[in-house]
């Protein structure tokens, strides 16, 4: 009970006002706009005489903004009725100190911005300008005294312009101060693509794209071939895969016709018909893991894979099975179309028709334009007989279009300002 006593005894804290007339005294201060250096030091002026004692200025000024604040608005005081008092606390003496702190308002200007004229100069404008409206008043027809009215209501204020444009103009130098270089934006634009990793400073076609992130070696490990490059008979490997992709039935017949067909062009290929599966699976059956892994006709490290890169995980939820549940998103759907025109550019020798990946993707030809250019590639007319000598789509192949190449150094198409 006494040591509690004791603990009260020590908190108790001695309150006192200083109303003496020191000469530092703490100023309560509001900015408009522009707000000074942690580190600025403020000039205090205090008005003459007895009616203007309560009147202060304070003045600050750095190398570009010229900083003023006053108790008063023309006449009248900025408070009326309270006013403010700082107290600071002393812990040698464990006592706190209130001193009146006047209110101030401080207003900021550019001083390249402030205006250079002379008042005379103003006056003698003012005073010409008074003397016409006057003669008009009285000796003017009843039209034009209406449209002096009508002056008059929609004269600006210059000198209230002129305050706005300094606090406005305050206000965009400190912004702008903080806003990212335009490389800076080029930089976070590149590293935001959704597009494999790439080296921007080969002219090599082959080399622009780094293959083992489209495709890594680990995930083609587990891309079973055997049965396709065992066989010659087209019928065996269209059974062993299921795609309505034209493009990968004739890479896949080329491939496998060859005397000692290319294992790693073959997995390729067949990556790519999965990609092209789960491009038109739906957020409904991804959810489904054991489902996709059917569906796709692939190795379950091969789906752990696809959705790792081109699904997002959606919090707070798993399968039956305890894995985590994936869905796609609009960002991952543009990802996974880059990757998969990337991929068919490799086994195309760099050169593709959008018409082709329109076909096979269900696409409008202009939106494959569109993902082809922003994989790098630069877009050349051609024939609609070259078209249907290089295409296996009736649909696409009747139709005149251009054709996409990939060429060093890659080129980007910068970013529309319509987000389309």
């Amino acid at each position: 009970m006494g040591s509690k006593r004791k603990a009260e005894e020590q908190s108790t804290v001695s309150i006192s006002i200083d109303s003496s007339k020191a000469k530092v005294q703490p100023v309560l201060a509001t900015f408009v706009a522009a707000v000074p250096p942690v580190a600025s030091e403020f000039t205090s002026y205090r008005g003459m005489g007895a009616e203007k004692s309560n009147d202060y200025i304070v003045a600050s000024s750095t190398e570009k903004i010229e900083f003023v604040g006053q108790t008063f608005d023309g006449a009248r005081p900025l408070v009326t009725g309270c006013r403010y008092l700082v107290g600071v606390y002393d812990p040698s003496t464990d006592s706190v100190t209130f001193r009146p702190a006047p209110y101030v308002r401080v207003t900021s200007a550019i001083k390249s911005l402030k205006d250079a004229r002379g008042v005379a100069d103003r006056d003698i404008s003012a005073r010409l300008m008074q003397a016409r409206t006057e003669l008009g008043e009285a000796f003017g027809s009843k039209k034009r005294r209406a449209q002096i009215r009508a002056e008059e209501r929609n004269k600006i204020d210059m000198d209230g312009v002129k305050s706005d444009m300094a606090v406005i103009g305050a206000s965009i130098e400190l912004r702008a101060s903080s806003m990212p270089s335009a490389q800076a934006l080029k930089d976070a634009e590149n590293v935001n693509r959704p597009v494999p990793r790439y080296n921007p400073d080969t002219s090599v076609a082959a080399e622009i794209y780094d293959m083992e992130d489209v495709l890594p070696r680990a995930v083609a490990g587990h891309i079973n071939i055997s049965s396709l490059t065992a066989s010659m008979d087209p019928e065996v490997y269209k059974s062993k895969v299921p795609t309505r992709s034209l493009f990968v039935k004739k890479k896949l017949e080329h491939l496998v016709s060859q005397p000692k067909p290319d294992a790693y062009k073959v997995r390729c290929v067949l990556y790519l018909s999965y990609l092209m599966r789960l491009n038109m699976t739906s957020n409904k059956q991804l959810a489904n893991r054991e489902a996709c892994i059917k569906s796709l006709c692939c190795a379950p490290e091969v789906i752990d894979a696809l959705f790792d890169k081109f699904a997002e995980c959606v919090a707070g939820t798993v399968n039956p099975d305890g894995s985590p549940m994936y869905k796609k998103t609009p960002a991952t759907e543009n990802k996974l179309v880059c990757y998969m025109s990337v991929l068919m550019l490799s086994l195309n020798n760099w050169v593709l028709y959008p018409a082709e990946l329109a076909g096979d993707l269900g696409i409008p030809g202009k939106k494959a334009e569109k993902f082809l250019a922003s994989v790098g590639c630069k877009l050349e007319a051609v024939t609609a007989a070259e078209v249907a000598a290089q295409t296996l789509n009736k649909r696409t192949a009747s139709r005149s279009g251009k054709k996409a190449v990939l060429q060093g150094p890659i080129k980007f198409p910068k970013a529309s300002l319509r987000g389309n």
